[in-house]
């Protein structure tokens, strides 16, 4: 994969790309050095090589240590296959860049015109446009900086999931001003939108329609910022939502449309696939088979492509063996050596170099990698076979299955449909790794162009690729190339490192497991593949039957994906109509969405349970996830919460919980007052029994019982249990609430729990337990300087225009006092620095 990336570097006259290798950084410094890269005078490639990275922002971290980047560069992922000018964008980065030293980045993304489009890659599904009847909350509940939020209901033509990406832009600058992934494969979503966007312009632009390809032109100051902010791990969720959600510090991102060229990112197989086809079909061009810009894998022994093209998008190397009965269909590729027996059939589909077809076998949809033996009879639909694989007589792969190196299907034997072989024993409690990580690579260079097609590496091994631009203005530009892996424990430079490769031959300390398949299960595995006999020692391995057959070779992987998700990222074509299942539920989901938008979901309503109730159960999270799926504002209050009681229970001290909760908050694009407010909530709880589905981990942090507020005892304990939880956590409610807005905010989330509204309602009556000593916590609000007396009566204010029914607390005879009494205080101050004046002036 990493080839197309190069070549398109090259073609854009980059004169020098560093590559960051992580996981398997000895193969690609390999590949690299035998690759016409080493000798090439117009573009200079170095790997930097740092096996401990474990993300993108770690990555840039040690490049900004080593100095490497002075001027403007170029961020790509490693696994991008482009063929635009780069030209434009960086002049209109560089110009931006003259008028305001703050632009730091431009963003490409393309949009996207069809609903396919999306699903095809692997994004998305369908089309999204903005319901033009959006619901306005009004006062301060739930916005950013104290000012009123839009929710808008996104809608897209046809039903299907969403899409993964909204981004609101301003319609004359092309700044970017929020960068949205929405959660994949739900068939509905909510869009909130800060009014505090309009503060400065009068309209911006909402925009689904936009898929990230994943280049970017940066300037210094990115670099930085990844060093200033060891939150920064991942580019977009992380920096760019960070970058947008403090706005205050300058910095502005902006995007550049790409309109009539090719960019996309082959980041799971479903985009490996349609990229795959993409190329076969001459839209990037000229990265096309007969084009023969690729050199085929890093050995100088596999020379040259020699593909010629033919009508109907066909693409054969010139020694190709075809039988006289056998005529390619239309969108193939077929290397070099490759022999297709009497009666077989290729459709939509890339065969290697020295493949072996027999009679009868059909190919459709389908990548077939170099050395592979497919006897007669076989059938493959929408299947991957990699490198040195043997397909026995008759034997059916199904669509979506792959087939790793080296594996044997038996006779007559069926893989079903998204199964997944190959000669490592699967790792069961490794870490969230991919399946492809973990993976054994037989060939010589990963990640790099091997097996004789547009689609030729074993898919998902990309990394992260930038490039960077030069000061000055007759010199051309400079790469930078990114490939970042999370594998291994030393950190080495391209000169420092050892040429020899252990890393496969331990388990690290993660838990995963880099090993190759043991050298017995590799005999073994040939042996089946040629039909000898076993010997002794081979005999004793036990491969899964029910994977390959009785006498076949490979293990079982279960993914890690769910079942949606693996038939969304799979690399057989996606179904392009819901099921009549998934149209009900999207109707569903669609329904309890409206519901949210008017005063509470019906989950909402009916999940609460009592606010004593038992919740130390550990609760179903299937269950509790469609409970909040309808309102991001529930899932944002349970994120601040947990991870609040979390720090609690490890005993985590204040900065620490800072750094924790300021983590989230930039995660999530909110402001200090949103995570103060459940803050607050949450120490309300902790005088109370567990709330409704609270997690078995933290149940021992909550009272068995609740007070009984009903007498004065009663609520004696309550509120020394709430003034102990203060005095501990005061100066962290201190530092999140910044203005007095912030802390008005705080205010009206304490009447909303004390009511049990809004995204309060779920948990019963709990919160009401604190209603009749509202007056209580305002003055323990208040004695602990978490509250000003400013605030206090700014609240009190507000709330004078309001319904009756939302002045019960501020109306309420305890509270009308108190009020009462800071007003008089206010009033003796100002009469005091009255008299104080008028002596002086006297």
């Amino acid at each position: 994969m990493i080839e197309y990336a190069l070549e398109w570097l090259a073609m854009n006259n980059v004169e020098e790309t560093f590559v960051f290798c992580c996981a398997h950084a000895d193969l690609i410094k390999r590949y690299l050095a035998d690759s016409k890269w080493a000798h090439s005078r117009d573009m200079k490639v170095t790997p930097i090589v740092s096996t401990n990275c474990l993300s993108a922002g770690e990555a840039l971290r040690l490049i900004d240590q080593r100095d490497l980047i002075k001027g403007d560069f170029v961020l790509c992922s490693a696994d991008v296959v482009s063929n635009m000018k780069l030209g434009p964008m960086l002049e209109a980065h560089r110009a931006r860049r003259a008028a305001d030293k703050n632009a730091i980045m431009t963003l490409a993304m393309k949009p996207v015109h069809h609903p396919s489009q999306r699903l095809r890659l692997g994004d998305s599904d369908l089309v999204v446009v903005l319901d033009p009847t959006t619901h306005v909350r009004g006062g301060r509940g739930g916005g950013a900086g104290g000012g009123a939020c839009v929710y808008g209901r996104v809608t897209w033509a046809g039903g299907g999931h969403g899409p993964d990406l909204v981004v609101v832009l301003d319609p004359t600058t092309h700044r970017l001003l929020k960068y949205t992934e929405l959660e994949s494969g739900r068939p509905a979503q909510l869009a909130k939108l800060d009014c505090a966007l309009f503060s400065e312009r009068d309209e911006v632009q909402i925009r689904a329609d936009l898929m990230d390809t994943h280049i970017a032109i940066c300037a210094p100051e990115v670099l930085l910022l990844f060093s200033d902010n060891f939150d920064y791990q991942n580019l977009r969720r992380d920096f760019v939502s960070g970058v947008l959600s403090e706005e205050e510090l300058g910095n502005k991102l902006h995007v550049y449309e790409v309109a009539h060229e090719y960019a996309a990112r082959v980041h799971n197989l479903r985009s490996y696939d349609a990229v795959s086809r993409d190329l076969l079909q001459r839209w990037a061009f000229p990265f096309t088979p007969d084009t023969n810009v690729m050199s085929l894998g890093g050995s100088p022994a596999w020379g040259q492509t020699s593909y010629r093209y033919s009508r109907g998008h066909r693409y054969l190397e010139a020694t190709v063996s075809l039988a006289r009965s056998v005529l390619p269909g239309e969108d193939v590729c077929i290397g070099a050596g490759t022999s297709i027996g009497e009666g077989s059939r290729v459709v939509q589909s890339v065969i290697g170099r020295n493949v072996r077809i027999g009679r009868n076998v059909d190919i459709v949809g389908s990548y077939v990698q170099d050395g592979v033996t497919i006897m007669d009879s076989a059938v493959l639909r929408s299947a991957l076979v990699c490198e040195g694989a043997v397909i026995r007589t008759g034997a059916n792969v199904g669509p979506g299955a792959i087939v790793s190196y080296g594996c044997v299907v038996d006779v007559r034997h069926t893989v079903p449909p998204n199964t997944r072989i190959s000669l490592c024993q699967q790792v069961f409690g490794a870490n969230d790794d991919s399946d492809d990580e973990l993976e054994y690579s037989a060939a010589g260079g990963a990640g790099a162009a091997a097996g004789g097609g547009p689609g030729a590496p074993e898919p998902g091994r990309g990394g992260r690729t930038g490039g960077g631009g030069a000061k000055g203005g007759a010199r051309r530009p400079r790469a930078r190339a990114v490939d970042s892996e999370d594998d291994g424990d030393s950190e080495e430079t391209e000169e420092e490192e050892d040429d020899d490769d252990d890393s496969y031959d331990r388990a690290d300390q993660m838990g995963k497991s880099l090993e190759r398949p043991s050298t017995t299960a590799l005999k073994a595995a040939e042996a089946l593949a040629v039909g000898r006999q076993l010997q002794a020692e081979e005999a004793a391995v036990r491969f899964e039957a029910s994977a390959v057959g009785p006498n076949g070779a490979g293990y079982r992987w279960d993914p890690r994906e769910g079942p949606s998700d693996l038939d969304r990222f799979s690399i057989a074509p996606p179904a392009l109509a819901l099921s009549a299942a998934e149209e009900a539920a999207a109707g569903d989901e669609a329904a309890a969405l409206a519901l949210g938008l008017t005063g509470g979901s019906a989950e909402a309503r009916g999940g609460g349970g009592e606010g004593g109730g038992g919740g130390g159960s550990g609760a179903d999270s299937e269950a509790d996830s469609d409970e909040v799926g309808a309102d991001p504002e529930r899932v944002w209050r349970r994120e601040v919460e947990e991870t609040f009681l979390r720090c609690i229970k490890m005993r985590f001290d204040v900065s620490n919980v800072v750094i924790e909760l300021n983590g989230l908050k930039i995660a999530e694009d909110r402001t200090f007052a949103d995570c103060a407010r459940y803050m607050l909530t949450a120490l309300l709880a902790l005088g109370l029994p567990p709330p409704h589905r609270t997690p078995a981990d933290y149940v021992p942090l909550f009272k068995t019982v609740a007070p009984d507020t009903s007498t004065s005892e009663g609520k004696l304990a309550l509120l020394r249990s709430f003034k102990q939880l203060l005095s501990d956590w005061r100066d962290l409610l201190q530092r999140f609430l910044k203005s007095e807005d912030d802390q008005v905010e705080l205010l009206l989330t304490l009447e909303e729990y004390c009511s049990c509204e809004g995204v309060f309602e779920a948990d019963g009556s709990g919160g009401a337990a604190y209603a009749p000593i509202f007056a209580h916590i305002l003055r323990q609000l208040y004695d602990s300087d978490v509250v000003s007396e400013e605030a206090l009566l700014t609240w009190a204010d507000e709330k004078k225009a309001a319904d009756a029914e939302e002045r019960c607390y501020v109306e309420a005879a305890d509270v009308a006092r108190f009020l009462e009494w800071l007003r008089e205080d206010d009033e003796e101050d100002d009469t005091e620095g009255e008299g104080e004046g008028e002596e002086e002036d006297d």
